[in-house]
């Protein structure tokens, strides 16, 4: 873990996004009812065309500006700016403020706790980080729901209780529960029964909850017809026949109202968001330019997408996890006659996803689903009417030679790091771990650099100091997480956060690269939950000067990751997995240096 003291887990709210638990669309609204306002405390400040430092700056604001929130992306904020253009601030750089929303006459509800040591969580789930704690007979103001959870105001923020913890209360609500107005933010929420998921695929699993880590309840088959209850990213909660609710994945069903001549088309997608926009029956062929087809060829399973289009087009692509998804955006064109879902079956791309992503102007978003570990490279042509998309796996073999890999295992006497409950020291772990790497990645030819060789303690700034002597190519810190609730586990890799300089945004980027190979690998081989690519300010990124990971391989205060942490098959996997994503990694580079 990346700071710890004598054994005690530390709690980390930012280390427990439900994003990241759940995203299949990685990009959502943020859950809340209160309105925020972004204060920059940056002088000259970025605002870019998206949630990172890939994206373009096209502004800048100054210390003190108050901006509106519109949205949030992990620790990016999507604000409105005073000259009415909407783009993306980092969090590093503004304090959030939250005040409580007007609600109109007769609006207000007030619900009473039930229990003693009731938790407030930070959204709509158990998975969700523990804000506050409430006692029996406290009453909070209601300020929205999402399925069994209220949002509460806690008087100078936000937070989730669940439902069958608390009571409505009676003295200060006249408007029955079964009044309650539908959920207007995340998870977004449909009115019963204006939309049916029809099944597409022949036999899908239905879930407790939205995502695929939750339990399968029950499976229905292609073309059973399943009325829509709610939606949460990717994932829509579905009636079963027998009138018990589950989850179905988005990608797996089509959506058609129930009352084709009453539904509008959908409301439009939040910036960023890794979904295309379902139902929509409206003509397109008048418009003035569209996407006329997408060809597909493959080589050696290996395909790529040629789509063409009636006039000139620009391009954004981007990519995502949980799971792997490429995203590309076609500015200026309607979707035409492509079709919603094109299946590919290839080592790299199961199908492609396509719809409407934005009106006005016209913006088609292709959704590639991919398999772990897939490069691609996007080409232009010269009338920019036709973009290719190539997909492939790079190859491993021959990337490590001549490399230069700083290994870091994380702290060291006389701090031990985490200590789960069995007494099992982080150290003592990230230190076996760590020589179990120097050795694969040295046998492939790479020159390593051990940052702890032993149980001796090296300052964070001298870890860093020594890899930047070296002229390492890259740096890797290997770490096992910690949390006060012990039913948390996962998997975890973060990067430097920046101070939104462009001078760190190429370092920031390829670490990101690095993060996501290592990240793939390590779910790969562990098997754990994935806590997703984060960003952080830790020491051992900030100062270390060429790309940079932290990894947090699993969570010792978690009982049953504890005795995995202790065998070898885990730390073997462990090791192998990085030198993998490394490996993948520096492949990448070498095919870039080729071309």
């Amino acid at each position: 873990m990346h700071f710890k003291n004598s054994g005690f887990a530390l709690f980390y709210p930012w280390a427990l996004t439900l994003a990241l638990f759940f995203s299949v669309i990685l990009l959502c609204p943020h859950p809340s009812a209160a309105a925020e306002t972004a204060v920059v405390k940056g002088t000259a400040v970025n605002i870019r065309s998206g949630p990172s430092l890939d994206f373009a700056a096209f502004a800048q604001v100054s210390q003190g500006d108050r901006l509106p929130v519109l949205d949030k992306f992990y620790d990016w904020y999507h604000v409105s700016l005073p000259t009415g253009a909407n783009g993306w601030i980092t969090g590093q750089l503004v304090n959030i403020e939250q005040t409580r929303p007007a609600q109109s006459p007769g609006s207000e509800r007030t619900i009473k706790i039930n229990a003693d040591g009731v938790n407030i969580r930070s959204g709509p789930g158990t998975t969700y980080e523990i804000v506050a704690r409430a006692g029996f007979g406290q009453r909070y103001s209601v300020l929205e729901r999402s399925g069994d959870w209220h949002q509460v105001w806690l008087g100078t923020s936000t937070g989730w209780v669940a439902d069958w913890l608390v009571a409505f209360d009676p003295v200060s609500s006249s408007t029955p529960p079964q009044a309650e107005p539908p959920v207007s933010s995340n998870p977004p929420a449909t009115q019963p029964n204006e939309q049916v998921a029809v099944v597409s695929g022949s036999q899908v699993n239905v879930r407790s909850g939205p995502g695929t880590t939750s339990a399968v309840v029950g499976q229905v088959s292609k073309g059973d017809n399943l009325p829509v209850l709610n939606q949460s990213g990717d994932w829509y909660q579905i009636k079963l026949p027998g009138g018990n609710a589950g989850w179905v994945a988005g990608w797996l069903v089509s959506l058609r109202p129930t009352t084709p001549s009453t539904q509008g088309p959908p409301p439009a997608q939040q910036p960023g968001s890794g979904e295309v926009s379902r139902g929509d029956s409206r003509d397109t062929n008048d418009r003035t330019g569209k996407v006329l087809s997408m060809q597909l060829q493959q080589t050696n399973g290996q395909p790529s997408a040629m789509v063409a289009a009636d006039v000139p087009f620009e391009y954004n692509a981007f990519t995502l996890s949980g799971p792997d998804r490429l995203v590309v955006d076609l500015k200026g064109v309607a979707i035409g006659e492509l079709s919603p879902s094109t299946s590919v079956n290839s080592k790299t791309v199961k199908q492609i996803r396509a719809g409407h992503y934005q009106r006005e102007p016209d913006v088609t978003r292709l959704v590639f689903e991919l398999s772990g570990g897939v490069q691609y490279v996007a080409s232009l042509s010269g009338d920019k009417r036709n973009l290719n998309v190539e997909t492939y796996i790079p190859t491993i073999a021959g990337s490590y030679e001549g490399r230069v890999v700083a290994v870091d295992a994380g702290h060291g006497s006389p701090d031990p790091g985490a200590i789960g409950k069995n007494g099992t020291k982080e150290k003592d772990v990230t230190l076996d771990i760590a020589k179990r790497t120097v050795k694969l990645l040295e046998a492939k030819g790479a020159k390593v650099i051990m940052v702890r060789s032993g149980d001796a303690e090296v300052g964070l700034v001298e870890r860093a100091n020594r890899a930047n002597k070296a002229n390492a190519d890259l740096f890797v810190s290997i770490h096992v997480n910690a949390h006060g609730d012990s039913s948390i586990g996962g998997t975890t890799t973060y990067i430097y956060s920046g101070n939104g300089t462009a001078s760190e945004a190429s370092r920031i980027q390829e670490s990101n690269r690095l993060a996501r190979y290592v990240q793939a690998e390590l779910l790969k081989n562990l098997g754990l939950r994935d806590a997703g690519v984060r960003s952080d300010n830790f020491s051992v990124l900030r100062n270390t000067k060429m790309p940079a990971i932290l990894a947090e391989l699993a969570f010792i205060s978690n009982v049953s990751e504890e005795k995995l942490i202790n065998t070898d098959n885990f730390r073997n996997k462990s090791a192998e997995a990085i030198v993998n994503g490394i490996g993948y990694y520096f492949s990448e580079k070498r095919i870039a240096y080729q071309q």
